[in-house]
């Protein structure tokens, strides 16, 4: 493996240059260390930043059972809505974890939160000095944490608290005293005590005076680049700010698979274009047999779309003879009912149906579910569409008609 430059980045960058930094050789130890503007940062293959402090945010937030990967920006962005200070489109937001909620109705999951724009100028800055990132890291995610305690690190971005792997927040130094205390007996209220809190501290940074009940004692000294060296945190530089070059140096030796699989590809749009062709004729085949039983059956009646217009002769026929048409309430809700499959039943929290349309309102949890419903129900000759009005969450359905 090639050597490592890993920055420290605070949110004072670049506007006061200087930083720590840490050289790793090809077994990941250290070869050099310290603190510099960029004109004295060592050369190195691979660049990577450690986010400090408060520039990243580690929030936990409810998502629906099942929901699906393509689904999440959308459900995060919702679930966030309430819980940022700016705009959820202007943040990046990077799920972490996903697990099961206590109650077993659905999932938590742990997001990453940061500011796009910051992450632009962190991105074109490095670029303009000659080291351009290949991944960055929140130090809230990168510095020590285990389920047996509450860990306290104390380095050059200030105070980060992990009360377990999966959490992590930035403290002001200055207010830990007061601070720790309070979330303490808030954690201890809530069921969960830290059974011990270790203060981990960077080299040179001095022991802050804790109070004495909360029983702090001193693990190890503090490596702010070690969590980011050996451990496995997420990347925040995805979708966007993905690196252009990552993977370029396998470009040739995908060259010859890519070209088999592009002929490949030719070979298989032809295919599917003779196949297309030859099931068109079928279909026009189908409406021109369809045209002439309708014109068989109904001489005197105009041809406009003989399916349909069959459709509406069947359903008059079966008001006469008092049996349920295919756009009643019933039969409507028989196809949601199918569409949207066992979750149909906890999901419906109200309808209502007027001249031959049926509105059914849907709990929000279920939205990932109705969306995926809605290309069934064309496929079935509805009309479907799915509105949000306020918290109310609408499907609507209607047969297709002449009209």
């Amino acid at each position: 493996m090639s050597q490592r430059l890993i920055l420290a980045l605070d949110e004072h960058w670049p506007q006061q240059p200087a930083c720590p930094w840490v050289l790793l050789g090809p077994d990941d130890q250290p070869v050099s260390r310290g603190e510099s503007d960029p004109r004295h940062w060592p050369q190195a293959e691979r660049c990577e930043v450690v986010l400090l402090g408060a520039q990243a945010l580690w929030l936990e937030v409810p998502l629906p059972r099942g929901a699906q990967r393509r689904d999440l920006p959308r459900l995060l962005s919702y679930a966030l809505e309430d819980r940022l200070l700016k705009d959820p489109d202007s943040q990046a937001l990077l799920l972490t974890h996903r697990g099961p909620a206590p109650d077993g109705e659905q999932d938590l999951g742990g997001v990453l939160v940061v500011a796009k724009e910051r992450l632009r100028q962190l991105v074109a800055q490095l670029q303009a000095v000659g080291h351009p990132p290949h991944r960055m890291y929140a130090e809230i995610q990168t510095s020590p944490a285990d389920d047996e305690a509450w860990h306290l690190s104390l380095g050059p971005g200030g105070g980060v608290l992990r009360p377990h792997p999966d959490a992590g927040q930035a403290l002001d130094a200055g207010l830990l005293p007061d601070l720790l205390p309070v979330l303490v007996a808030r954690a201890g209220a809530a069921g969960q005590p830290p059974a011990a809190l270790v203060l981990h501290l960077a080299p040179g940074t001095p022991r802050p005076e804790l109070p004495p009940e909360l029983g702090a004692r001193l693990g190890q000294p503090y490596e702010w680049w070690s969590g980011a060296a050996h451990g496995r945190p997420t990347n925040l530089l995805q979708g966007e700010f993905a690196p252009r070059e990552a993977g370029g140096g396998w470009l040739g030796r995908l060259l010859a698979p890519a070209l088999l699989g592009a002929g490949a590809l030719g070979l298989w749009l032809l295919a599917t274009l003779g196949q297309t062709l030859w099931l068109g004729h079928q279909v026009s085949d189908a409406q021109a047999r369809m045209a002439r039983v309708y014109q068989t059956s109904f001489p005197n009646a105009p041809l406009v779309a003989p399916a349909a217009q069959m459709r509406q002769q069947l359903n008059q026929e079966r008001s006469r003879r008092g049996l349920l048409r295919d756009d009643d309430a019933l039969a409507l809700l028989a196809q949601a009912a199918e569409a949207l499959g066992t979750d149909a039943m906890d999901a419906l929290a109200g309808l209502q149906y007027e001249e031959g349309r049926l509105d059914l309102i849907l709990n929000p949890t279920s939205e990932a579910r109705a969306r995926a419903a809605l290309g069934l129900l064309a496929s079935r000759g509805l009309l479907a569409d799915l509105r949000q009005d306020g918290p109310a969450l609408h499907l609507l359905l209607r047969r297709e008609s002449l009209q």
